[in-house]
């Protein structure tokens, strides 16, 4: 880009790109890739460290979900080391300033759910709270593991519009998403209306048999949850916090009307 604006060779825009890292004025984020360091910063020209801003800038398209976003709604109180990111590109992590940034591939088909948002007064691209469950029930090793998971589900059910979980379950198309949401929503005795419960069971396929846990962690065997066909390989005491309450979310007429 440096490059096309300057209208010179490559080797002058990396002679400009240098001179204004020495400034002040752009910071390197990895070879070829510089970070605009604007006036509002002062004299000193102090880089912005937010994580989020930087991540924003790696890839293309791109939004931040799974950990990274179960921890931005509220869901989790778990500080990630590393920052997730679903991407078009199959892209390697990368280390910037210290941080680990995570690209997880998703497919075109798959790529909503996600809107802008500000994080440290930087726009940025997030997963909406409906987006971010599904993730983490779909590729728990990016959200802290099926325990963390499990809690994130306990936190995330009475925050979350149910009408529009459905409506992207449905266009997910994926049973084993909704199998394990609806184990552990009965898990930590969260009580949903019988139309929505309905309409999840409606989106899972009949006979299929789905491990709770990856089955190199937790093996391939356990109890089966007839209901939600889930072989509950993981051990209540990983997926339970103490303390756990009944809760009850009922939706009202207009919501519940809204997702036939």
């Amino acid at each position: 880009m440096a490059r096309s604006m300057l209208g010179a060779s490559d080797g002058y825009a990396r002679f400009v790109a240098h001179r204004l890292v020495r400034k002040g004025w752009l910071e390197r984020l990895r070879p070829g890739l510089y970070q605009l360091v604007p006036a509002s910063r002062g004299t000193e020209a102090v880089a912005d460290w937010n994580p989020l801003a930087v991540g924003a800038v790696l890839v293309e398209p791109y939004f931040f979900s799974f950990g990274t976003a179960c921890t931005h709604h509220g869901f989790t109180e778990q500080v990630f080391a590393e920052v997730y990111m679903a991407c078009r590109v199959r892209h390697p992590p990368q280390l910037v300033r210290g941080k680990r940034y995570v690209f997880v591939y998703e497919r075109e088909q798959r790529f909503f759910g996600f809107e802008p948002t500000s994080v440290l007064g930087q726009p940025v691209l997030m997963a909406t709270p409906e987006r971010a469950l599904l993730d983490a029930l779909d590729r728990p090793q990016y959200a802290g593991g099926i325990g963390e998971v499990s809690r994130v589900v306990g936190k995330a059910a009475l925050r979350i519009s149910w009408p529009k979980l459905l409506r992207m379950a449905r266009l997910w198309n994926e049973s084993a998403i909704v199998q394990r949401l609806g184990h552990l929503l009965d898990l930590h005795r969260v009580e949903i209306s019988d139309a929505v419960r309905s309409k999840m069971l409606r989106l899972t396929q009949p006979g299929n048999k789905v491990l709770l846990g990856p089955r190199r962690s937790w093996g391939t065997t356990g109890r089966l949850d007839s209901t939600w066909g889930i072989i509950q390989s993981v051990p209540a005491e990983v997926l339970m916090e103490s303390g756990t309450r009944r809760r009850k979310i009922k939706l009202g007429p207009k919501r519940a009307s809204r997702d036939r």
